[in-house]
């Protein structure tokens, strides 16, 4: 279960998007304003709405939530209700969490959140809401699946909401190799905290997908400016990976190669402990995130090739 106050957030961002649904949302505002006869936590459920690229709906004839949606109620260790969606999907059909890779139309924020049994009952022993995230395969499924066209979804709220989804996964994520006329990169120290990519490590600027970003190209150039202020003097697609997020989902990512001169320790830095210039032969001897030290390494090759 989830405090309260995390609850009504998640709902009133999503309220935000979808004012027409005040209406039929707002008895589990109620239940989550009243003044609680029980102490925090309250239970919600959570589900996913898996969309393959035949456009698809993951079905779990079992689970509990009734709906034919893989479903749970969250337990120790689940950080959030997007995570909680997640371990169902694995439970209840097999599909491990790194097939799985987060819409761009929905990212990390709910498709859909349905009244729950216990919305109108004080007690709050039955789950005042189905709080419902959407992802699309990344990989194709090694395990057997059952699967049914979206047309086919019971639920006519959430049959009009995929009706825009074509299941096909998308580059959302963008980083940037920094380097100079010297031969050196530049990297991120990233904050030692729960719940992010990479805590305590050197790693590449860059980050995720946003409503307003047309290409990885839009991506990467607004998080330089907004992380650190940096407007690279050249800018080029390097390669496309895939890497996996702290809840273990697939994120594809483009990496740009960017040329920039300058003295991190005058930058505007907003997120993160500091930036610094290494050269390639230093870099095997720093902790370093995922894959930063290949990727270091072989664009050196490339320039020396140069």
């Amino acid at each position: 279960m989830f405090d309260r106050t995390d609850l009504r957030t998640l709902l009133d961002s999503y309220l935000l998007r979808h004012p027409t649904e005040n209406t039929r949302l707002a008895a589990v505002a109620a239940a989550l304003d009243a003044t609680p006869s029980t102490p925090d936590p309250v239970p919600v459920a959570c589900s996913a709405v898996v969309i393959d690229r035949a456009h698809r709906i993951l079905h779990a004839p079992n689970a509990p939530a009734g709906s034919g949606l893989p479903g749970a109620q969250p337990r120790d260790g689940d950080r959030s209700p997007l995570v909680t969606a997640l371990r169902a999907v694995h439970e209840q059909t097999g599909i491990p969490t790194s097939d799985l890779c987060l819409t761009p139309q929905h990212l990390r924020a709910p498709i859909d959140i349905a009244p729950g049994p216990g919305a109108h009952s004080r007690a709050l022993v039955a789950p005042i809401a189905d709080v419902r995230f959407a992802f699309y395969l990344a990989h194709t499924p090694s395990t057997a699946a059952h699967w049914q066209p979206a047309a086919d979804v019971a639920l006519a709220e959430l049959r009009a909401k995929v009706t825009g989804l074509d299941g096909q996964a998308t580059l959302l994520n963008a980083s940037a190799l920094i380097y100079n006329h010297h031969g050196e990169y530049l990297l991120h120290l990233r904050d030692m905290r729960d719940g992010i990519w990479a805590p305590g490590c050197w790693a590449l600027l860059g980050g995720g997908h946003e409503p307003g970003d047309r290409t990885p190209q839009d991506t990467i150039l607004r998080e330089l400016k907004e992380e650190a202020g940096i407007a690279p003097q050249r800018l080029e697609a390097f390669l496309d990976e895939e890497v996996r997020d702290a809840d273990g989902l697939t994120v594809p990512v483009r990496i740009f190669a960017a040329l920039w001169e300058g003295d991190p320790s005058r930058l505007p830095l907003t997120e993160g402990v500091m930036l610094a210039w290494f050269p390639p032969a230093t870099a095997p001897r720093l902790r370093l995130g995922g894959g930063t030290l290949d990727l270091v390494q072989r664009h050196a090759r490339l320039a020396e090739l140069a």
